[in-house]
């Protein structure tokens, strides 16, 4: 037994470190940031496909995810909160500290962008934040922020 314990713990560990691909199972909800439905909302955004695979992977209570766009990075994290509590107050946090932001009704619980196209959503126990300021090209960064967003978020409504 202590060995079936042992192997799930470092395949976990190889999965972690490995690029996301289709048909990768997630089996913490937060992962589904690498997921192909938020890459094809990505692409669909662009009008193009991206130039490699996004990769994604967990440091502490924190999985983030990176989509590799010819104009620059297009980063998405999310914080697995302990609480629904916990997320929340954290969400009000960031928000307070986020001067002339906007607030985007019907993105998870709440959700608010920066005038520098960063999203912020809270769900459950999840604080989603998408970093675009990477990015460079002909689609505006805040517009790949929302479109990313939302896919992330019908992955965690069970959308398809």
């Amino acid at each position: 037994m202590r060995r079936l314990g042992a192997l799930a713990a470092l395949s976990g560990a190889l999965v972690v470190a490995a690029p996301l691909t289709a048909g990768a199972a997630a089996a913490n909800p937060a992962t589904d940031v690498c997921e192909p439905m938020v890459r094809n909302a990505v692409e669909a955004s662009l009008g193009s496909p991206l130039p490699g695979p996004q990769v994604g992977g967990w440091a502490g209570h924190t999985y983030t995810c990176t989509y590799p766009l010819a104009g620059g990075p297009l980063v998405l994290r999310v914080d697995d909160l302990a609480t629904k509590g916990t997320a929340k107050a954290a969400y009000r946090h960031r928000a307070a500290a986020a001067p002339r932001r906007t607030r985007l009704n019907g993105l998870g619980s709440a959700a608010y962008q920066r005038r520098d196209g960063t999203l912020v959503a809270v769900k459950d126990q999840f604080l989603l934040t998408i970093d675009p300021t990477a990015t460079r090209g002909s689609v505006a960064p805040s517009d790949l922020a929302f479109a990313a967003a939302v896919a992330v978020l019908d992955c965690w409504t069970g959308g398809s």
